[in-house]
């Protein structure tokens, strides 16, 4: 068994659809990036590849490649899997937390663990997924972004 951690962090902007766990937000702002800019999945892909020793989601899938302009997060996460299992190694766990001011995202949890699990062939038990703010500290405590940290377990 091993483990990784992953954490991903990205600005709150105008004009970009909200993307976490896989799944459209409704809220006035989103996050700025090369992708969707995913957070929750682009920490969990950072875990992944970290746990199994196969660097990061850069190296994977570079912010300077047009390939990724605007790409759906999930479509790394299936491929971030794909190289796993062919590296021989199986998803033990995932647990992860989200931390963002706005929107409150406890309502949506369970669609995430639903829309991942089903990206990864797991079991939706085997993805625990959190929400917490930043007590109005910090550059998540003043809405300027949202961040997303990842432990998973390989076996």
């Amino acid at each position: 068994m091993r483990i990784g951690f992953g954490y991903d962090v990205h600005a709150l902007t105008e004009g970009r659809e909200l993307w976490l766990g896989g799944i459209r937000i409704d809220h006035a702002y989103g996050l700025m990036g090369h992708s969707d800019a995913d957070v929750l999945i682009h920490a969990i892909c950072d875990a992944l590849l970290g746990a199994a020793n196969m660097r990061d989601i850069g190296y994977h899938f570079p912010d300077t490649s047009s390939e990724y302009k605007n790409i759906d997060s999930k479509l790394l996460l299936s491929e971030t899997m794909l190289l796993l299992r062919e590296a021989g190694y199986e998803l033990g766990n995932i647990d992860a937390t989200i931390a963002a001011e706005q929107p409150k995202l406890n309502p949506y949890i369970p669609e995430m663990q639903e829309t991942l699990a089903e990206v990864m062939n797991v079991p939706i038990f085997d993805i625990s997924i959190k929400a917490t703010t930043t007590e109005k500290l910090g550059f998540v405590g003043h809405s300027e972004g949202i961040a997303a940290y990842a432990v998973v377990l390989i076996k």
